[in-house]
């Protein structure tokens, strides 16, 4: 029986949210991680939670020996707590395991891709919430409508379908052990290069999702993108698309922003309907879409599920306004991937039309950086303005750097402002500097760059803008 759960890499958002949860059951419940930080790290204190920063097989035996050992998937193979957990013979699982023996009787949706899941998943979950189907799910980040990043409910479970590797010992991508009913591929590119060579490693997951989702089942494809829309040759179940293109089943017709609201409309089989999103661009507008599709094959009334999208506050860092000073507006974004990069310049562009963009961002990781170099030669194109900030080194700290932020600003088109910086308080200090009236701070980074987002609308209230 279990009643003491310990988690190592507890301050990630996703295991932090299966602490929750676990909390949620009425386990003891606690953990540890290297060099935590917030929001996660203030949010299992608040809840009550028991985490030290600092792996150590003493913490094992800190709050008595636990039942079962949560393992996740940012734990390296060398990790002293892990190695001794193993070597004590505790009950272990991956982080994804256990969401999974919690729901074995849900039904389960997996939203997978390269881009857009967590976006997507958080809408869903909104969705079917505002819908009274008492969803679960497991997020990628805190859904600001939902107060968390992980629920167990008792209706359907949403699942945010990542492609990483599971845990030290299982190099499998997490939605593969999902076994969903119903799931999406959002769009399908090479990423992770530290795990995927190629695009044809990467692919082979997506490839084989498809070949097992179940006879009765439904695989939601975006038909814009080649790559994904390819996977129906392999699905072994009942496949329906979505797109701004011919032939998608679910025809998205892009907008226009009024009012800080994206109008766009969808047609399908006959039918036309109309949405306001809180969110700006294409891709929004698609990974709206796509909600709404998995919301009704879960049996949500369509009505509900597009008045949420009118309401729709997103999860953390997703295009998330931090506020303005001076008539300067800070925005603070996830994009790390040189395509989300790219997409979210497009969408301040649209929710912004006329106003100087200064796009500041951080590189993730030095492999994704080497890989995904070229890519980078359109990822600032719609900016007027370019701050490059370090690589953020993330698991790959301590290795060598093979690529920098320089390297990044070389593939900026000459027509771009652009500036290198060292730190976040050297891009504080430049920004302060050059940002006037009407400019649109754009933060596009994985881990926001010190909370740059931040501490930039702090300064900017300090000093005002000349």
């Amino acid at each position: 029986m279990t009643e003491h759960v310990h988690f190592l890499g507890i301050c990630g958002y996703a295991v932090s949210g299966a602490a929750l949860v676990a909390r949620e059951q009425g386990w003891r419940v606690s953990g540890s991680d290297d060099e935590a930080y917030p929001p996660t790290t203030d949010i299992l204190t608040a809840a009550g939670i028991d985490w030290v920063d600092g792996s150590d097989p003493a913490n094992l035996e800190r709050w008595g020996v636990p039942d079962l050992v949560v393992v996740g998937n940012q734990t390296r193979p060398n990790n002293p707590e892990w190695l001794a957990a193993r070597g004590r013979g505790l009950p272990v699982c991956s982080e994804i395991e256990f969401y999974t023996r919690l729901t074995v009787n849900r039904a389960r949706i997996a939203v997978c891709g390269t881009h857009g899941k967590t976006t997507t998943s958080a809408l869903l979950a909104h969705m079917l919430d505002a819908c009274g189907l008492d969803p679960g799910f497991r997020l990628g980040s805190t859904s600001l409508d939902l107060g968390v990043s992980a629920r167990l409910g008792t209706g359907p479970f949403v699942f945010e379908g990542d492609e990483y590797t599971s845990a030290p010992w299982d190099r499998r991508p997490k939605f593969l052990h999902i076994k969903p009913e119903a799931a999406c591929v959002t769009r399908l590119e090479l990423d992770h290069p530290d795990v995927y060579p190629s695009l044809d490693a990467y692919r082979a997951p997506f490839v084989e999702l498809a070949r097992t989702m179940p006879s009765d089942g439904l695989l939601l494809l975006c038909s814009d993108d080649p790559e994904c829309a390819a996977l129906a040759a392999h699905a072994a179940c009942r496949v329906a698309t979505y797109g701004c293109d011919e032939p998608a089943d679910w025809r998205v017709q892009p907008g226009v922003d009024r009012n800080g609201m994206q109008h766009f409309t969808v047609a399908h089989a006959g039918a036309v309907v109309e949405v306001a999103l809180t969110f700006p661009g294409v891709h929004s507008a698609l990974n709206a879409t796509a909600a709404l599709v998995l919301a009704e094959a879960a049996g949500a009334p369509l009505e509900p599920c597009v008045a949420a999208c009118a309401t729709f506050k997103g999860p953390a860092r997703r295009f998330q306004v931090i506020g303005d000073a001076g008539g300067v507006t800070v925005v603070d974004d996830y994009a790390h991937h040189p395509t989300e990069v790219e997409v979210t310049i497009a969408a301040a562009r649209q929710r912004y039309p006329g106003r100087r963009i200064v796009a500041i961002h951080t590189p993730h990781t030095y492999s994704r950086t080497r890989t995904l170099l070229a890519d980078y030669a359109r990822s600032f194109a719609g900016a007027d303005v370019v701050m490059l900030g370090p690589i953020e080194m993330a698991r790959e700290r301590g290795m060598e750097a093979t690529v920098s932020s320089h390297d990044v600003a070389a593939q900026v088109a000459d027509d771009v402002e652009v500036h290198v910086v060292e730190s976040s308080t050297a891009a504080i200090e430049l920004l302060e500097s050059i940002a006037r009236p009407g400019d649109i701070l754009l933060v596009l980074s994985l881990g926001g760059f010190d909370k740059i987002a931040l501490r930039l609308r702090q300064a900017l209230e300090a000093s005002g803008v000349r």
